[in-house]
C-alpha cells in the first residue's frame, strides 16, 4: 500500500488515487450501514418468529439472556487480550520450548533406539505401564455408576 502511494506521488497521480480511495471508502461505509440494518431486520424477524411460539415476554427475556452471554464472552476475550505482555511472552515461550522439545525427541528417537541395542524392554516397559494405566482409567470410567456423583 505504501509503495503504491509513493509511486503515485512520484508520477503525479496522487489526486486521482485519493479521489478513488475516497469513493471506495464511501461505498464501504454505505455497505456497512446496510449490513447493520440487515442484521437489525433479521433480529426483528427472529424475534417475531420466536415470539409466535413463546410469547413476547419470554422471547424478550431469551434475547436479553443471549445478549448477556455474548457480552460476558466478549468481556472474557478482552480480559485475555489485556493480559500483560510479559505474561503473553512467557506463555509463548513455554509453547515454543514444548514444541522444540517434542521435535527434538521425535528427531532423535531413531538414534536413541539404535543406541539401546538389545535393551528395547527399557522403552517397552514404561510404554506398557502408561498404556495399562490408560486402559484402567477408561475401564473405571465406564464401570462407574452414574448415581455415585
Amino acid at each position: 500500500m505504501v509503495s503504491v502511494i509513493l509511486t503515485k506521488v512520484l508520477t503525479g497521480e496522487i489526486g486521482v488515487f485519493l479521489a478513488r480511495l475516497k469513493r471506495v471508502a464511501f461505498l464501504y461505509a454505505v455497505m456497512a450501514i446496510f449490513a447493520l440494518l440487515m442484521l437489525g431486520y433479521l433480529l426483528a424477524a427472529l424475534f417475531i418468529f420466536v415470539a409466535s411460539y413463546l410469547g413476547g415476554l419470554y422471547t424478550a427475556l431469551a434475547f436479553a439472556g443471549g445478549c448477556l452471554v455474548i457480552i460476558l464472552f466478549t468481556y472474557i476475550l478482552l480480559v485475555l487480550a489485556r493480559r500483560p505482555a510479559k505474561r503473553r511472552a512467557d506463555d509463548r515461550l513455554q509453547r515454543d520450548i514444548a514444541s522444540v522439545a517434542g521435535v527434538a525427541a521425535l528427531s532423535n528417537a531413531p538414534q536413541i533406539l539404535r543406541s539401546m541395542g538389545g535393551r528395547k524392554g527399557m522403552i517397552l516397559v514404561p510404554a506398557a505401564a502408561v498404556g495399562g494405566f490408560a486402559l484402567y482409567s477408561v475401564m473405571s470410567m465406564l464401570r462407574r455408576d452414574p448415581d455415585e456423583d
